[in-house]
């Protein structure tokens, strides 16, 4: 499948519109675990209808890997969605995550702690936090 860049760049700047804004407002899930649905919320932005969203990172991630508009990738760029599925972990942490992918490696998310989509993980402090302390894999989707 040939990657089209213009959907990747779309979903990243998409993504930066919504630093330091609550990316899910109606709080379909609690703030503390909203990240599945601020990204499902960012993702809809920039690309109606394109999935259902939900506001569990296990739906979210059947969602992606069912999707004809989305593809598995194994080297990550800015504006592509990297997710730890919850359920798929070793049990050191409750809950995955899932974020946007940023320049300089960073990742945009949802913070438990506000509710705000910031830019508040590096690729090497979630490989840290998700897949070292969490034993979650880490698997990274492009909008084709």
């Amino acid at each position: 499948k040939q990657m089209n860049n213009i959907n990747r760049v779309k979903l990243y700047l998409t993504a930066l519109q919504f630093l330091g804004k609550d990316a899910s407002p109606l709080d379909e899930a609690p703030d503390d675990v909203g990240c599945a649905d601020s990204v499902s919320k960012v993702i809809l932005q920039a690309f109606p209808g394109v999935i259902k969203g939900s506001v569990s990172t296990a739906e979210l991630y059947k969602q992606l890997n069912t999707s004809k508009a989305f593809a598995k990738v194994s080297q990550f760029k800015f504006g592509d969605i990297i997710i730890s599925p919850t359920g798929l972990g070793t049990g050191g942490l409750a809950h995955g995550h899932v974020g946007i992918v940023g320049e300089d490696e960073t990742i945009m998310s949802n913070t438990s702690a506000t509710g705000l989509w910031t830019s508040n993980y590096t690729v090497t402090s979630w490989v840290a936090r998700y897949r070292k302390l969490g034993g979650f894999p880490i698997i990274f989707y492009r909008k084709i």
